[in-house]
């Protein structure tokens, strides 16, 4: 998602791209002074290394792309605006991905009223992740786990999706869908267990292929 900085807002280009700037971004530390003083080029690299996975969460809560894609704008274009308050966010990824489920949430509200909270939210869309091409899981297997995945309840699919694609740590889950860790562990756990019996029962390696599943995700 590309963003053309002026002086005084941020317009959205709605063409998606990997564009931004041509830095290896993924585990440097964000200057949030730089940030709060208005320099354009480190807001840059903030949106370059949360951009991509916060549209695949607004994707999931949506499930549609543009309404997504508004939503991370919209998300990004208030941070900027609101920059000076910056320094008391204790934990700015899970700020970031606290904006966008109540944007998401909010915007779902539009079309029904009666959606107040995650709780309300009856579908997840399941973006499949990238696998390494090694061949330790055949395409028919992924696509067993894949269909065992969109059988979960809603909660616990999104719970599942953002520990183990996203990456998130419980702690920020929790943070971020107003739940307890407790419940967040609970979910992962229902989800790896449903996943698990939704597999053919007779093929004794489930448990095994399910572990390198997990192991090639971001979060295993």
């Amino acid at each position: 998602m590309r963003f053309v900085i002026t002086d005084n807002s941020f317009i959205l280009d709605t063409i998606i791209q990997k564009e931004c700037i041509a830095l290896n971004t993924s585990k440097e530390i964000i200057n949030i002074s730089l940030i709060q003083e208005g320099n354009h080029l480190e807001f840059a690299r903030l949106m370059d290394i949360y951009t991509d996975a916060l549209f695949l969460f607004a994707k999931g809560i949506l499930a549609n792309s543009q309404l997504a894609e508004e939503v991370v704008s919209d998300v990004f274009i208030k941070v900027w605006e609101s920059r000076d308050k910056l320094s008391v966010i204790a934990d700015l990824k899970s700020y970031l991905y606290s904006a966008v489920h109540n944007q998401a949430i909010s915007s779902l509200r539009k079309e029904n009223k009666n959606i107040v909270s995650i709780e309300d939210i009856d579908h997840f869309h399941f973006e499949p992740a990238d696998t390494p091409d090694d061949g330790l899981i055949q395409e028919e297997q992924l696509r067993k786990i894949y269909k065992a995945v969109n059988r979960l309840p809603a909660q616990t699919k999104m719970v599942f999706s953002l520990a183990k694609v996203q990456g998130l740590k419980y702690k920020e889950i929790a943070k971020v869908l107003g739940i307890s860790v407790k419940t967040v562990d609970y979910h992962v756990a229902s989800a790896v267990k449903k996943i698990c019996e939704s597999l053919d029962k007779e093929d004794n390696d489930n448990l095994h292929l399910l572990k390198i599943f997990l192991m090639t995700l971001s979060g295993g």
